[in-house]
Protein backbone atom coordinates (compact mmCIF):
# COMPACT_ATOMS: atom_id res chain seq x y z
CA UNK A 1 0.00 0.00 0.00
CA UNK A 2 1.17 3.87 -1.18
CA UNK A 3 1.32 5.69 2.11
CA UNK A 4 2.31 8.90 -0.73
CA UNK A 5 -0.36 11.58 -1.00
CA UNK A 6 -1.14 11.63 -4.88
CA UNK A 7 -3.38 14.27 -5.78
CA UNK A 8 -4.60 17.83 -4.28
CA UNK A 9 -8.24 16.54 -3.56
CA UNK A 10 -6.83 14.02 -1.08
CA UNK A 11 -6.03 17.45 0.83
CA UNK A 12 -9.79 18.01 1.29
CA UNK A 13 -11.35 14.51 2.10
CA UNK A 14 -13.62 14.38 4.99
CA UNK A 15 -11.78 12.87 8.08
CA UNK A 16 -14.68 10.05 8.12
CA UNK A 17 -13.79 9.06 4.14
CA UNK A 18 -9.65 9.15 5.67
CA UNK A 19 -8.06 6.14 4.95
CA UNK A 20 -5.76 6.85 8.42
CA UNK A 21 -9.62 7.39 10.22
CA UNK A 22 -9.38 4.48 12.50
CA UNK A 23 -5.65 5.26 13.59
CA UNK A 24 -6.21 9.34 14.72
CA UNK A 25 -9.96 9.22 15.41
CA UNK A 26 -12.19 7.05 18.12
CA UNK A 27 -14.58 4.62 16.70
CA UNK A 28 -18.03 3.39 17.34
CA UNK A 29 -19.54 7.05 16.95
CA UNK A 30 -22.81 7.30 15.06
CA UNK A 31 -23.64 9.53 11.54
CA UNK A 32 -24.36 12.27 13.86
CA UNK A 33 -20.86 12.51 15.87
CA UNK A 34 -18.87 11.45 12.25
CA UNK A 35 -20.28 14.70 10.81
CA UNK A 36 -18.75 16.70 13.55
CA UNK A 37 -15.52 15.04 13.62
CA UNK A 38 -15.48 16.17 10.41
CA UNK A 39 -15.33 20.06 11.01
CA UNK A 40 -11.97 19.22 13.63
CA UNK A 41 -9.44 20.31 10.83
CA UNK A 42 -9.08 23.51 9.83
CA UNK A 43 -5.89 23.03 7.63
CA UNK A 44 -4.20 20.59 5.73
CA UNK A 45 -0.39 21.24 5.08
CA UNK A 46 1.97 19.97 2.85
CA UNK A 47 5.49 19.40 4.39
CA UNK A 48 8.72 18.95 1.79
CA UNK A 49 11.42 16.43 2.68
CA UNK A 50 13.87 17.79 4.98
CA UNK A 51 11.43 20.96 6.27
CA UNK A 52 10.25 21.21 9.56
CA UNK A 53 7.21 21.56 10.50
CA UNK A 54 6.87 24.81 12.65
CA UNK A 55 3.97 24.67 14.82
CA UNK A 56 3.70 28.18 16.50
CA UNK A 57 3.02 29.87 12.43
CA UNK A 58 -0.69 28.18 12.78
CA UNK A 59 -1.46 30.30 15.43
CA UNK A 60 -3.35 28.91 18.90
CA UNK A 61 -2.23 25.70 20.15
CA UNK A 62 -3.30 22.79 17.87
CA UNK A 63 -2.89 19.02 18.22
CA UNK A 64 -1.16 17.67 14.37
CA UNK A 65 -2.14 14.44 12.97
CA UNK A 66 0.44 12.98 10.44
CA UNK A 67 -2.02 12.45 7.48
CA UNK A 68 0.65 10.61 4.76
CA UNK A 69 4.46 10.83 5.26
CA UNK A 70 6.95 10.41 7.98
CA UNK A 71 8.69 12.37 10.72
CA UNK A 72 11.38 12.51 13.22
CA UNK A 73 11.45 14.70 16.54
CA UNK A 74 14.88 16.10 17.29
CA UNK A 75 15.93 18.19 21.24
CA UNK A 76 18.61 20.33 21.07
CA UNK A 77 20.43 19.45 24.30
CA UNK A 78 22.09 22.35 26.44
CA UNK A 79 25.65 21.09 25.43
CA UNK A 80 25.23 21.61 21.62
CA UNK A 81 23.93 18.10 20.94
CA UNK A 82 20.65 16.88 18.69
CA UNK A 83 19.17 13.82 20.36
CA UNK A 84 16.44 12.03 17.93
CA UNK A 85 13.52 11.06 20.56
CA UNK A 86 10.72 10.14 18.32
CA UNK A 87 9.96 8.67 14.93
CA UNK A 88 6.10 9.85 13.66
CA UNK A 89 4.34 8.19 10.82
CA UNK A 90 0.79 8.25 9.27
CA UNK A 91 -1.89 8.54 11.59
CA UNK A 92 0.52 9.58 14.23
CA UNK A 93 -0.37 12.23 16.35
CA UNK A 94 2.58 15.20 16.45
CA UNK A 95 2.07 18.20 19.67
CA UNK A 96 1.45 16.34 22.60
CA UNK A 97 3.74 14.99 25.33
CA UNK A 98 7.39 16.54 25.95
CA UNK A 99 7.84 18.04 22.37
CA UNK A 100 4.57 20.95 23.41
CA UNK A 101 7.25 22.18 26.52
CA UNK A 102 10.16 22.60 24.80
CA UNK A 103 8.78 24.30 21.37
CA UNK A 104 12.50 26.60 20.95
CA UNK A 105 14.40 23.49 21.96
CA UNK A 106 12.97 21.12 19.79
CA UNK A 107 11.77 20.84 15.82
CA UNK A 108 10.21 18.04 13.83
CA UNK A 109 11.63 17.35 10.27
CA UNK A 110 9.88 15.40 7.53
CA UNK A 111 11.85 12.47 5.86
CA UNK A 112 9.70 12.38 3.00
CA UNK A 113 7.39 14.57 1.57
CA UNK A 114 4.42 14.38 3.63
CA UNK A 115 0.72 15.94 4.76
CA UNK A 116 -0.22 17.07 8.22
CA UNK A 117 -3.74 18.24 9.27
CA UNK A 118 -4.17 20.31 12.01
CA UNK A 119 -6.87 20.19 14.25
CA UNK A 120 -7.08 23.68 16.72
CA UNK A 121 -7.49 22.04 20.56
CA UNK A 122 -10.22 25.12 20.88
CA UNK A 123 -12.05 23.19 18.03
CA UNK A 124 -11.61 19.52 19.89
CA UNK A 125 -13.33 21.23 23.02
CA UNK A 126 -16.22 22.43 21.10
CA UNK A 127 -16.60 19.26 19.63
CA UNK A 128 -16.07 16.92 22.12
CA UNK A 129 -18.80 18.24 24.77
CA UNK A 130 -21.68 16.07 23.39
CA UNK A 131 -19.19 13.43 22.95
CA UNK A 132 -17.28 11.82 25.88
CA UNK A 133 -15.37 8.99 23.18
CA UNK A 134 -13.82 12.11 21.76
CA UNK A 135 -12.05 12.97 25.43
CA UNK A 136 -11.33 9.78 25.98
CA UNK A 137 -9.73 9.34 22.91
CA UNK A 138 -7.53 12.28 23.18
CA UNK A 139 -6.82 11.11 26.36
CA UNK A 140 -6.09 7.61 24.48
CA UNK A 141 -3.40 10.16 22.16
CA UNK A 142 -1.29 11.56 25.47
CA UNK A 143 -0.78 7.96 26.87
CA UNK A 144 0.30 6.87 23.47
CA UNK A 145 2.84 9.88 23.72
CA UNK A 146 4.00 9.07 26.72
CA UNK A 147 4.39 5.49 26.11
CA UNK A 148 6.42 6.23 23.10
CA UNK A 149 8.69 8.95 25.37
CA UNK A 150 9.09 5.57 27.76
CA UNK A 151 10.11 3.55 25.53
CA UNK A 152 12.95 5.45 24.48
CA UNK A 153 13.95 5.74 28.30
CA UNK A 154 13.92 1.89 27.66
CA UNK A 155 16.42 1.96 25.25
CA UNK A 156 18.74 4.66 26.88
CA UNK A 157 18.53 2.23 30.35
CA UNK A 158 18.62 -1.29 30.55
CA UNK A 159 19.12 -2.41 27.13
CA UNK A 160 22.31 -3.59 25.11
CA UNK A 161 22.82 -2.17 21.65
CA UNK A 162 21.46 -5.58 20.27
CA UNK A 163 18.62 -5.48 22.38
CA UNK A 164 18.16 -2.15 21.19
CA UNK A 165 18.44 -2.50 17.38
CA UNK A 166 15.86 -5.87 17.78
CA UNK A 167 13.60 -4.30 19.39
CA UNK A 168 13.65 -1.17 17.25
CA UNK A 169 13.18 -3.47 13.63
CA UNK A 170 10.28 -5.08 15.87
CA UNK A 171 8.51 -2.18 16.37
CA UNK A 172 9.11 -0.15 13.30
CA UNK A 173 7.48 -3.61 11.59
CA UNK A 174 4.71 -3.49 14.39
CA UNK A 175 3.70 -0.29 13.93
CA UNK A 176 3.91 -0.82 10.09
CA UNK A 177 1.44 -3.64 10.40
CA UNK A 178 -0.67 -1.93 12.42
CA UNK A 179 -1.30 0.76 9.49
CA UNK A 180 -1.82 -2.05 6.92
CA UNK A 181 1.60 -2.18 5.59
CA UNK A 182 3.90 -5.07 5.41
CA UNK A 183 5.69 -5.91 8.05
CA UNK A 184 8.42 -7.81 6.95
CA UNK A 185 9.50 -5.51 3.78
CA UNK A 186 9.90 -1.90 5.28
CA UNK A 187 11.31 1.06 3.23
CA UNK A 188 13.48 3.11 6.10
CA UNK A 189 12.91 6.70 5.90
CA UNK A 190 15.75 7.37 8.50
CA UNK A 191 19.41 7.11 8.25
CA UNK A 192 21.16 4.95 10.72
CA UNK A 193 22.51 8.24 12.12
CA UNK A 194 19.37 8.81 13.17
CA UNK A 195 18.48 5.06 14.73
CA UNK A 196 21.92 5.79 16.68
CA UNK A 197 20.66 8.76 17.87
CA UNK A 198 17.06 7.24 18.57
CA UNK A 199 18.97 4.73 20.73
CA UNK A 200 21.67 6.11 22.28
CA UNK A 201 24.66 4.50 20.52
CA UNK A 202 26.90 5.49 17.78
CA UNK A 203 26.60 5.00 14.31
CA UNK A 204 29.34 2.85 14.02
CA UNK A 205 27.22 0.11 16.60
CA UNK A 206 24.17 0.25 14.66
CA UNK A 207 25.81 -0.59 10.98
CA UNK A 208 27.78 -3.27 12.86
CA UNK A 209 24.60 -4.67 14.75
CA UNK A 210 22.32 -4.78 11.94
CA UNK A 211 25.42 -6.14 9.75
CA UNK A 212 25.77 -8.87 12.44
CA UNK A 213 21.97 -9.55 11.94
CA UNK A 214 22.05 -9.62 8.09
CA UNK A 215 25.08 -12.38 8.56
CA UNK A 216 23.02 -14.08 11.29
CA UNK A 217 20.13 -14.20 8.56
CA UNK A 218 17.72 -12.84 10.82
CA UNK A 219 17.05 -9.92 8.30
CA UNK A 220 18.51 -8.59 4.46
CA UNK A 221 19.26 -4.78 3.99
CA UNK A 222 20.04 -3.11 0.69
CA UNK A 223 20.42 0.44 1.19
CA UNK A 224 17.46 1.73 3.31
CA UNK A 225 15.12 -1.37 1.71
CA UNK A 226 14.59 -3.89 5.01
CA UNK A 227 13.46 -7.60 4.77
CA UNK A 228 12.53 -9.47 7.94
CA UNK A 229 13.38 -13.07 8.39
CA UNK A 230 13.65 -14.06 11.28
CA UNK A 231 10.90 -12.58 13.37
CA UNK A 232 11.81 -15.39 16.32
CA UNK A 233 15.36 -14.17 16.63
CA UNK A 234 14.73 -10.96 17.01
CA UNK A 235 12.15 -11.35 19.73
CA UNK A 236 14.74 -13.68 21.45
CA UNK A 237 16.95 -11.21 21.38
CA UNK A 238 14.62 -8.20 22.17
CA UNK A 239 13.40 -10.30 25.15
CA UNK A 240 16.64 -12.24 26.68
CA UNK A 241 19.65 -10.23 25.28
CA UNK A 242 20.73 -13.32 23.05
CA UNK A 243 22.51 -12.77 19.78
CA UNK A 244 22.52 -15.69 17.11
CA UNK A 245 26.20 -16.07 16.28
Amino acid sequence: MDMRIKTSSDLNIACSKCLQYSQCMPQGLNDYEKQRIDTLVSQRVRIKKDSDLHRLNYGEKALFILRAGFFKTVISQHDGRDQVVGFHMSGDSIGLGVEQNIENNSKITALEDSVVCIVPFTKIEEVANPSNLLHSHVRHLFRTEIKRENSVMLFLGSMNSEERVATFLLNLSANHESRGFSGTNINLKMSRYDIASYLGIKHETVSRTLAKFIKGNLINLNLRFLKILNFKALHSIANDGILVS
